[in-house]
């Protein structure tokens, strides 16, 4: 395997990384760590750095649409600051998507063992 088996779908770094985190062992410092998994952590680490990159890049871009909109009346935006604040609630909200889908996953589990305890 490679680390390109496991980076995929750039646009949806967040989710990305939640699943591949979720997918590691707790401790990555582990001497024994497979190939596969020291694969899915260098993706992990490529999704964090997109993701991370994307909303710094949305915020400092919505920072600027902000300033302008409040103080200036003749200074039109710049398409890159739409695209950064575009970015930005895209970023968001497929985070979003990654914390309801781990929600649900959690919810599950606890209905589980909450019926594993009446059955015991």
């Amino acid at each position: 395997m490679s680390i390109a088996t496991h980076f995929q779908h750039t646009e949806r770094a967040p989710f990305e990384l939640g699943r591949l985190l979720r997918a590691l062992p707790r401790y990555l410092s582990d001497p024994e760590l497979t190939d596969e998994q020291r694969d899915m952590a260098a993706a992990a680490a490529n999704h964090a750095n997109n993701y991370t990159a994307s909303l710094l890049s949305g915020l400092e871009s919505l920072g600027r649409v902000l300033w302008s909109a409040a103080l200036n009346e003749e200074q039109q935006i710049e398409f890159r600051d739409f695209a950064g604040v575009s970015q930005l609630v895209t970023s968001l909200a497929v985070q979003l998507q990654y914390l309801d889908d781990f929600r649900g996953e959690a919810a599950l589990h606890c209905r589980q063992d909450a019926l594993e305890g009446q059955v015991k």
